[in-house]
């Protein structure tokens, strides 16, 4: 690899890069591939991976490899190879000494700052983040196979790539880190490798079923949707499935092939170590909120027949966003505006706001809130708009590859993106690993005792054999929303509070929601539309059996802890 400039690729030099692995896949004979990879490492200077990677990827898939699962885990090991001996260290402060949220970079991250958060008019501007093989992805369509390796059938970038996840849900594909956290006693640490250093162990869900760490993860890119043959799968454009339970969505995901399962706490974990890592705060609320705060529901200021519109005062529609959902439903004698009720979406359910615009109507000035609907409806004084979760993939609006929120980071109305991963889209995020038995505590409260279950073909919605007591207990968590202070440290495949006691603003500005009664609960993860201050990646509902749906539930498929083993090395 003599005279190749390994600083910011021009054209030009990319040319000359692609030429040199073209040139090893032509001469390299039985040791292409090796050659090629040893390449790759040589070549990655953290400004360049996604260049790097497609040069190597035709060229490693002409040389005779053509799984593209295999193809990627080999690029992410020379990725991590390259970056061997980088270590990325995050330094909070210990609950007992402060709640400040702010972490600061330690370390090889020591030099860089946050990365960019963007909303659709920003402008974007190259940062570390972009390229760096800790924090770089790639998309892809991929279906689950029983080993727990998933059969990739196109990148983002290749004729036949699939944003909808109608033929194969999208996920976001990344190096599978090395993680070390401790404390010091006034702080805590978290610590990321791409090569394993001492007391550095995988995430849970980054271990196969034969207990040895995968060189990549992925994640569902986008929230559940059903495709147009009634399964769940990850796609842009797709509606909310919502009103499920996650015993219902479960079936839903095992349409797609039976290896499929529902989002668990590697899911969550793995979106909020990214955050952290990429944006040097414990969690996102205050900074880029996601749609946690879009919550109208009004009345027609005038009723109309034959129409695609709800026309509203000036006022009442000042808040509501073109591309959002909403449902709208003729009340008739009722009072009741709880979402889940179908005469609140009896007109229009889970519809996309097409445009919004000032009209006058006899003289009266009003907004029209126009809707993308095929036929007309016909509204009266009765007839009530209401915000819902929104269609998928609202956050391909983002500049690139982009973290950030579309209308603003802060006004809480529309999804977030965090490493290519699309949450916070107004709706709970639910699933079946981790469940919880709670039994009621004397002294007050409810004592949680976690269980978690490592093979999507055995989730249910009871605690069965196949599921295995983590030894994590919580005694005593006070009915409602607890904003929690620290999470349990563990290597499993769970998140849960440690300490509560906080706030919105201090800690992890998110809140725990203790059960009220006793039996089965599951995670229903970063809380609706409608929660306010108490939503965030840190947040989670654990009052919900998994048979309890709402119109907030939606399930989700999960990333790579579906089929997961358990590291002991």
């Amino acid at each position: 690899m003599e005279g190749i400039d390994l600083s910011f690729p021009s054209y030009a030099q990319h040319e000359r890069m692609a030429a040199a692995l073209e040139a090893i896949a032509l001469n390299g004979g039985q040791n292409s591939a090796e050659a090629l990879d040893a390449a790759c490492r040589q070549l990655l200077d953290g400004t360049n991976t996604t260049r790097v990677f497609w040069s190597w990827y035709p060229r490693a898939l002409a040389a005779g490899e053509t799984d593209k699962y295999k193809l990627l885990s080999r690029f992410a090991t020379a990725a991590a190879q390259a970056w061997n001996g980088k270590t990325y260290t995050l330094r909070s402060y210990d609950p007992s000494v402060s709640g400040i949220t702010k972490m600061t970079p330690m370390d090889d991250l020591a030099d860089k700052v946050a990365a960019q958060l963007c909303t659709e008019n920003t402008e974007a501007v190259e940062d570390w983040a972009d390229e760096d093989p800790m924090t770089w992805y790639i998309r892809a369509n991929a279906l689950s196979l029983e080993d727990g390796t998933m059969n990739i059938t196109y990148f983002e970038g290749e004729d036949g790539f699939d944003i909808t996840g109608e033929d194969a849900p999208v996920y976001t594909f990344a190096l599978a880190l090395w993680i070390k956290e401790w404390n010091d006693g006034a702080y805590d640490y978290i610590s990321f490798r791409t090569t394993r250093g001492s007391g550095y162990y995988p995430d849970a869900g980054d271990v196969d079923p034969k207990n040895k760490k995968r060189p990549i993860t992925w994640h569902a890119t986008f929230p559940g949707g059903l495709d147009s043959k009634g399964a769940l799968t990850s796609g842009a454009g797709i509606k909310a499935y919502n009103f499920a339970s996650a015993t219902a969505g479960i079936q839903k995901a095992r349409q797609k092939t039976i290896y499929e399962g529902l989002w668990n706490d590697c899911d969550t974990r793995w979106i909020l170590r990214m955050w952290q890592l990429r944006h040097f705060d414990l969690e996102n609320s205050n900074i880029a909120e996601g749609c946690t705060s879009y919550n109208y529901q009004y009345m027609a200021a005038l009723p109309e027949e034959n129409v695609k519109r709800v026309l509203l005062s000036a006022s009442q529609a000042a808040g509501f966003i073109v591309g959002s959902t909403v449902s709208v439903g003729d009340m008739g004698a009722q009072s009741n505006k709880d979402r889940w009720n179908a005469w609140m979406r009896n007109l229009a359910d889970l519809v996309k706001v097409s445009s919004i615009e000032k009209v006058t109507v006899g003289g009266t000035e009003y907004t029209a809130i126009n809707l993308d609907i095929s036929g007309t409806i016909t509204t009266t004084a009765t007839t009530c708009i209401s915000t819902m979760p929104w269609h998928s993939g609202a956050t391909e609006a983002l500049p690139g590859h982009k973290d950030g929120c579309t209308f603003s980071l802060t006004a809480g109305k529309t999804p977030l993106r965090v490493a290519g991963v699309e949450v916070l889209d107004g709706s709970y995020t639910i699933g079946l690993d981790p469940l919880y038995d709670t039994t009621a505590n004397e002294a007050g409260g409810f004592d949680y005792t976690v269980y978690q279950c490592r093979d999507s073909q055995k989730l249910s919605g009871s605690i069965t054999a196949d599921y295995e007591d983590t030894g994590i207990v919580y005694s005593g968590m006070p009915s409602g929303w607890n904003y929690v202070k620290a999470f349990i440290k563990s290597k499993l495949g769970v998140l849960f509070p440690k300490l509560i006691g906080g706030s919105s603003t201090t800690y992890f500005k998110s809140a725990f929601c203790g059960t009220g009664s006793a039996g089965v609960r599951c995670p229903w993860r970063f809380a609706g539309l409608n929660a306010g201050g108490v939503a965030g990646l840190a947040a989670e509902d654990g009052d919900d059996a998994p048979g309890g749906s709402y119109w907030g539930s939606r399930p989700r498929l999960c990333g790579a802890g579906k089929k997961r083993g358990e590291w002991s090395a």
